[in-house]
């Protein structure tokens, strides 16, 4: 699947997110749209080549017009987004300074009016004071002329209609009084309504419009980690380049308190690494020759030399920054319900309003009908724009994934942000998830006495391990010689050796004959391995540990458990997850013995061992169909048809690509704590969507018809216009500043 972005300008409201969605979805080739109303971006996925003439076309046609178009994005730059996001803001800004003097004074001289004999001038003046109001507010009548050009009506239709309704009215019992001697007499007309709507919902779009921005911090921050200028040594000297110029292979000189420029590995130096805001691990890192460092990581300490393996939109920071706009793109399955009101809620309102204008006149005293069903009217239409409601779920969903992001934990799209809040199962692989991934020594057995603790004898038996493992890539030889521990000034070479696939390693070292494997290699050898070695090796299954047997000289002198060690984190984070109510089960093609004996250490009651990577999948559809919402936590491409599966999957970020890929969830962090952290950022941003939809759900139950005249028979009150508008602008504000409050939340 492939997709464009394009960057939407003049939307402003979930009736102009509909529209845009519409058109592009009939572009020939376009599979789905989201359109976001923060970012006002739209992210388009086609299965079959779709220009960008078209799309533009689509764009031009629901009424807006194309910024830009691109393909899979590279890195942006931090000053470019921040101008985009700010844009809007000096847009409102600006109309504001021009709308604020003018509209004060005509309420000024409106409620001055209201209180003394009717002045003949006083119209015409309100008249001229009012003009300079509605061409600031002229970006409203443009997007409803836009609108209605294209047969569709939008929040700026309902504002363009309301004050263009109160101005033509007012002008009119101006200029020509007779036309509607029932407001001839009121000194003031509607010019004050009109003046202070516009200003009131510029006001408002232009706090909006601050507080949207705000939502994009956490992106801000992380395109931030990008350094402008970057030094880098070129023929042995030493000059500043462009961060852009820079090319995989280039040396790159990093000095304290500098970030690091791209992915690479230390070629020289050493020094300490500040990586929290990539993997949301908050304690520095040591870093030293040969050791792999991430684009944005902050150098602490010393100075380093890197070699560069991955630059610009290749490296680790612009994946994650990828992520995250993608995520904050999408949307979530509850803002469908949302959507489809929206879509017919803009023509529903006006037909409210007319149908309020026209009871007014019908059911008000004839002295006052007029005045009463246009003010009625003019209220109904500015109370009810659907700000609130187009803007409820996106400034949520891009602050939770935001929230994610500083927390080590990217979503892959707004469903998997929704759907882990519901998780009440937790299945998480055995190795690479609840284990290191790698084995270790667990265990040495020497003459039938533990020596793990590297006496002489172990120590001699060291020596030759190390001689003859150090050679080879095997993950067991690795742990042995990690075991071993042999200073470099110590150690020995072997005169040969040579590795049996599946077995072990023999050769000879210092003149003794060195023979390591499992106990097949031995007896392959004819040789017998003593009693108290055997018990230990029975001992070592029962704990699911694999026994390597080590052999000088023909006699088999020890029996070394080597085991996938848990991670120092597990134990508690299990614990946790049980302690919050959720089921936790392993699941792992290991052993029975070896499943049991990790689950029990690491708290797991519930185990499934022995399955086949394709049987993973069968497994968690059969929890499912128990009822169960299943999350599934694995590393390796045999959990991707797990992950698949599941309701969410989440991949750790030390795994596999396959199973980043397959996965809705990726942890940064190796660490089952952050599966936590993924679920508390999911639960408060749905707790955030619901407020929001709820506050803009009932402003608009109740708003409406009060704005419609509901209280007029009971208290004789009715609902100003110019209250309407100052309650429509609060509504969009007290939306996104709830969502704002997810940043700090825990």
């Amino acid at each position: 699947m492939n997709t464009k972005t394009i960057d939407v300008a003049g939307m402003h409201c979930a009736a102009c997110v509909g529209r845009v969605e519409s058109e592009l979805r009939r572009v020939t080739g376009v599979t789905s749209v989201n359109v976001n109303l923060v970012t006002n971006r739209a992210l388009v996925e086609y299965d079959s080549d779709v220009s960008d003439q078209a799309l533009t076309s689509a764009v031009i046609s629901a009424g807006y017009r194309v910024e830009a178009i691109y393909g899979e994005q590279t890195v942006n730059d931090a000053t470019s987004l921040a101008d985009r996001i700010d844009a809007p803001v000096h847009e409102f800004r600006v109309a504001l300074f021009l709308a604020v003097p003018f509209a004060s004074v005509v309420m000024l001289i409106g409620m001055w009016a209201m209180f003394a004999d009717h002045q003949r001038w006083v119209n015409p003046v309100l008249f001229a004071f009012t003009l300079p109001v509605l061409w600031a507010g002229r970006s409203f009548f443009v997007g409803a002329m836009r609108a209605a050009r294209h047969g569709s009506a939008t929040m700026d239709s309902l504002v363009s209609i309301g004050t263009a309704a109160a101005f033509i009215a007012s002008s009119i019992a101006t200029f020509a009084p007779s036309l509607l001697p029932s407001i001839a007499h009121h000194s003031g007309a509607y010019f004050d309504s009109s003046a202070t709507i516009i200003t009131l919902v510029l006001l408002g779009k232009w706090l909006e419009a601050r507080a949207k921005g705000k939502t994009a911090d956490a992106l801000r921050s992380l395109l931030e980690l990008h350094p402008t200028v970057v030094r880098v040594r070129r023929d042995g000297i030493d000059i500043d380049v462009p961060a852009k110029d820079i090319v995989t292979g280039e040396t790159v000189v990093v000095r304290p308190g500098e970030r690091i420029p791209t992915d690479g590995y230390i070629i020289s130096g050493s020094t300490s690494l500040d990586e929290s805001m990539i993997t949301g691990e908050s304690l520095p890192v040591e870093r030293s020759e040969g050791g792999v460092v991430i684009g944005g990581s902050l150098n602490t300490t010393g100075s380093v030399l890197v070699r560069a393996t991955a630059v610009g939109a290749n490296t680790v920071l612009a994946g994650i920054i990828r992520s995250v706009e993608r995520a904050q793109q999408s949307k979530a399955p509850i803002q469908r319900l949302a959507d489809k009101i929206s879509n017919v809620f803009v023509p529903i309102v006006l037909g409210i309003a007319t149908i309020t204008f026209i009871g007014w006149m019908i059911l008000a005293p004839s002295d006052v009908a007029f005045t009463q069903a246009l003010t009625s009217a003019i209220a109904v239409l500015i109370i009810a724009c659907p700000c609130a409601l187009g803007l409820a779920t996106p400034t949520a969903i891009i602050v939770g994934s935001g929230k994610g992001a500083k927390h080590g934990v990217l979503f892959a799209h707004a469903t998997a942000l929704e759907h882990l809040h519901n998780v009440d199962t937790i299945v998480l692989d055995k190795t690479g998830t609840l284990t290191l991934g790698a084995p270790t020594v667990q265990d040495v057995v020497v003459d039938g006495e533990v020596k793990s603790d590297h006496s002489i004898e172990a120590t001699n038996l060291a020596l030759y391990i190390d001689a003859l493992e150090s050679g080879s890539e095997h993950p067991m030889a690795k742990a042995l010689v990690a075991w071993a521990a042999v200073p470099p000034n110590d150690r020995l070479h072997p005169t040969s050796a040579q590795t049996v696939p599946g077995k072990g390693t023999y050769g000879v070292v210092a003149g003794a004959r060195i023979r390591i494997g499992n106990v097949e290699f031995m007896h392959d050898a004819m040789l017998i391995v003593p009693a108290p070695l055997r018990a230990a090796a029975e001992n070592h299954a029962l704990r699911g540990w694999s026994t390597l047997f080590a052999s000088i000289n023909g006699k088999v002198v020890s029996a070394i458990a080597v085991a996938d060690a848990l991670r120092e984190s597990s134990v508690d984070a299990v614990a946790r997850m049980r302690t919050r109510g959720l089921r936790v089960v392993m699941l792992t093609g290991d052993s029975e013995a070896a499943a049991e004996a990790i689950a029990h250490d690491a708290g797991i009651d519930e185990v499934l061992h022995s399955v086949s990577p394709s049987g993973k999948a069968s497994a968690i559809e059969r929890l499912q169909a128990q009822g169960a919402v299943v999350a599934m936590v694995g590393d390796g491409i045999n959990d991707a048809p797990g992950l698949a599966q599941a309701d969410v999957g989440i991949a750790m970020g030390s795994g596999t690509d396959v199973a980043k890929s397959t996965a809705d969830v990726t942890l940064l962090r190796s660490d089952l704590h952050t599966v936590l952290e993924a679920i508390d950022v999911s639960r408060a941003t749905m707790r955030t969507i619901r407020q929001n939809l709820f506050l803009a759900f009932v402003y608009n139950v109740l708003g409406i018809p009060l704005a419609a005249g509901l209280l007029i028979p009971l208290t004789g009150m009715a609902l100003s216009p110019m209250i309407a508008a100052g309650a429509m602008a609060l509504s969009s504000v007290t939306v996104v500043s709830n969502a704002l409050r997810l940043r700090i939340s825990r």
